[in-house]
């Protein structure tokens, strides 16, 4: 009972707490890459918005340059000084002039040359207010009203000062969002049509922008039938602006309200080139559904005829080759504006437009007359500029690039011939300046952190398998050490037992036999002699027990034997006739067969069956065999000693007709305490060595001790010795 719960004590306390250390430690391996890839994605996202940002810029350092050249005093020439300005600088492709009514003054009707006239073909209605361009506009900013209001709600009391201070300025939360919405341009709930512009918008179209180096003033309404009375968008305050933006991108449940919110209004989402391995902004897990719809509706644009009531469809926008999986969804809505939406909310920027599949970009500044000068940027030179941002595209890790509306790298290093360039590992859209254009990284191995992950995966698969093999094995021994430890207590308790109760037993006898020698009176001579004989034969058991626990006691190098040439059937007729007396007086048949030579192995006589050991261990085992026969024998009493030999062995074998001893058991008898199951021994008295002393004897001669089954029943015990030539026993 003890012994089984320390089992339950050792399973429960060493193995459940091993396997469920291996299951949690597997459980890391297994999510060791996806923990890379995180890791990987962060540091790579960080230069990607980096390098979307220098490409941002240089868009504003481009119209810096156009501006800084471009000089149209009212009443000058301009056809000579547009003409000189396109010599001048390497940005400028065609340039143009159109009148404070939208009239184009410049190029002339018909143009002057091809190139003049086909871009009269692919923008005059355009610039004529004539025709709508498709802009783009960032989803935050045009739902900042909502994510402000989101934001107001759910921020805590110390984060709220800024809100709460504009509501004490405007009255009432509903009051300052409203005037908010009217201020950023984004109608408020429930308003769809034109919004009165804001003071800050009035102030830019008298003088300066309101905001810095904005390229594309875009719409806040829907495309669709709203489109015909699209209202005029105006900008928000910056730090207004940002903040929505910072509470977009850092938000899922933000995110997910207003996606749903735009595919609810119909808007139009840009189509994106790109498919990323990893998102680098936050999304709700349960955002998937709605972004694949809202991404999903992205269409052409819309045209507005002027003095039309309702909008006239325009040629859809290219989209690209469908990616081996849906692209996230982008960050930014597309909506139509006519040219003079544009103009009325700055004095300048950068206007992409898609003819066809090609993307052109506007560059057009209000003069002080109130005319409109420009020019097509020159298309090698503007992407020149934007990829020159771009110290380094190449590391031994990643490899960072710009690609264009066609998903093809503005700069990439000279050994990336067959990368997909669809499939990178994080990108971000650069802006509304560049539509479809995406700042991207890619691995520059892209099995590394796969291999790195296997490789980690391994380790740890490695060392969880050691160290529950370790902390399996070592407690198993642990245990299996105490549960010997304890088998090997009961065995000697038991052993002190047997011991004194096989030591009183012949000691008993002896002192009966004494008794009966002192107090009766003249013996017969037959008599005395049977007496003598039975305490000698006490004697001889007392002393063979005692040199039992003798031998047992000793280290097995401080038993010392006088080794020299024996004759093992001398030695053998010698314990059978000792024990004759006592045995056939307890009613046993004692046969002893002696050896019968080998006359083919050895011509020319029966050679005495010599061995070299010391008789007394040799006597000691045979005592021994023959008090083990003793025991187990019940009603066929009958015990053979034989004695063989041939070319290399001497074997003596005692064969009794007791019990028997099962197959199974046959080897653990000879283990020290060992006794067979009770049912077998049942009323048996012993200590439990004779056997294992037996064997330990055999083994020190260079032979050993085996048993087993002796046809008819019982058991035979066969000693093998090696044998010697009479000049080995010399």
């Amino acid at each position: 009972m003890k012994t089984r719960s320390l089992g339950l004590l050792f399973v429960v306390a060493v193995i459940v707490p091993s396997i469920l250390l291996a299951v949690l430690s597997i459980r890391s391996a297994g999510r060791e890459e996806a923990y890379m890839e995180k890791q990987a994605a962060a540091t790579l996202d960080a230069e990607v918005i980096h390098a979307a940002g220098l490409a941002s810029a240089e868009v504003g350092r481009v119209q810096d340059d156009l501006r800084a050249g471009l000089d149209l005093p009212a009443g000058a020439d301009y056809a000579r000084i547009l003409t000189r300005w396109k010599a001048s600088s390497p940005l400028v492709a065609v340039p143009f002039l159109l009148s404070s009514r939208y009239g184009i003054l410049w190029p002339p009707p018909g143009g002057a040359g091809s190139e003049q006239r086909q871009f009269l073909q692919e923008n005059g209605d355009f610039l004529g207010d004539r025709a709508a361009t498709t802009v783009l506009q960032n989803i935050a900013v045009r739902y900042q009203a909502e994510i402000l209001a989101q934001a107001e709600n759910a921020a805590p009391a110390g984060l709220a000062a800024p809100a709460r201070a504009d509501e004490e300025a405007h009255g009432s939360p509903a009051r300052s969002r409203a005037m908010r919405a009217r201020a950023g341009g984004a109608p408020a709930a429930g308003q769809s049509g034109p919004q009165p512009p804001s003071a800050e918008r009035q102030s830019a179209q008298a003088g300066a922008p309101a905001e810095s180096e904005a390229p594309v003033p875009s719409s806040s309404t829907a495309p669709g039938p709203a489109a015909a009375s699209a209202p005029v968008t105006r900008a928000a305050p910056a730090a207004e602006k940002q903040m929505a933006i910072d509470t977009f991108a850092q938000n899922p449940a933000v995110q997910t309200r207003v996606y749903e919110e735009s595919r609810q209004k119909g808007d139009q989402l840009s189509a994106r080139n790109v498919a990323p391995k990893m998102l680098p902004s936050p999304v709700a897990a349960d955002t998937s559904a709605t972004l694949d719809a809202v991404g999903a509706s992205g269409g052409g644009g819309t045209a507005v005829a002027a003095g039309s009531t309702a909008p006239a469809p325009a040629a859809p926008l290219p989209r690209p080759a469908p990616l081996p999986r849906p692209a996230p969804p982008s960050q930014f809505v597309r909506t139509s504006q006519l040219l003079s939406q544009i103009a009325s909310r700055g004095e300048y920027g950068i206007i992409p437009r898609f003819i066809g599949e090609k993307l052109v970009f506007l560059f057009w500044e209000r003069l002080k007359d109130g005319r409109i000068a420009g020019c097509q940027v020159a298309d090698a030179a503007f992407r020149s500029r934007i990829a020159g941002v771009l110290e380094s595209t190449w590391t031994p890790v990643r490899i960072l690039t710009l690609l264009d509306e066609n998903g093809s790298p503005l700069a990439a290093p000279p050994d990336s011939e067959g990368r997909d360039w669809r499939r990178p590992f994080v990108a971000r859209e650069i802006g509304e300046s560049l539509p479809r254009w995406e700042a991207a990284a890619y691995l520059t191995q892209p099995d590394s952190i796969t291999s790195q992950a296997r490789s980690s995966s391994l380790v740890i698969w490695v060392l969880v398998m050691i160290l529950f093999v370790s902390v399996a094995g070592g407690g198993t021994m642990v245990l299996s050490s105490v549960y010997a430890g304890i088998r090997t207590a009961q065995q000697k308790a038991t052993f002190v037992t047997n011991v004194s109760h096989e030591l009183k037993t012949p000691l008993t006898s002896i002192s009966l036999f004494v008794d009966l020698l002192r107090r009766k009176g003249p013996l017969a001579p037959a008599k005395r002699d049977q007496y003598l004989s039975l305490m000698a034969s006490e004697t001889e058991r007392l002393t063979r027990l005692i040199n039992n626990v003798l031998d047992f006691s000793r280290d097995k190098g401080s038993r010392r034997y006088a080794m020299r040439s024996v004759d093992a059937a001398e030695v053998a007729a010698q314990i059978v006739e000792s024990q004759r007396v006592r045995l056939e007086g307890k009613g046993f048949e004692l046969t002893l067969h002696p050896a019968a030579g080998d006359p083919a192995a050895n011509p020319g006589g029966h050679p005495a069956p010599g061995v070299r050991a010391d008789p007394e261990a040799i006597k000691q085992v045979l005592l021994n065999l023959l008090s083990n026969a003793e025991k187990y024998s019940k009603d066929r009493r009958e015990i053979d000693v034989e004695v063989a030999r041939d070319a290399a062995s001497v074997t003596l074998t005692v064969s009794d007709r007791g019990i028997g001893v099962p197959e199974k058991e046959r080897e653990r008898i000879f283990r020290e305490f060992y006794r067979v199951d009770d049912s077998l021994a049942s009323g048996v008295q012993g200590t439990g060595l004779g056997l294992s002393i037996a064997r330990r004897i055999a083994r020190d001669h260079g032979g050993d001790v085996t048993c087993e089954a002796r046809p008819g029943g019982g058991s035979r015990f066969i000693v093998r010795l090696p044998a010697v030539t009479g000049e080995d026993g010399e």
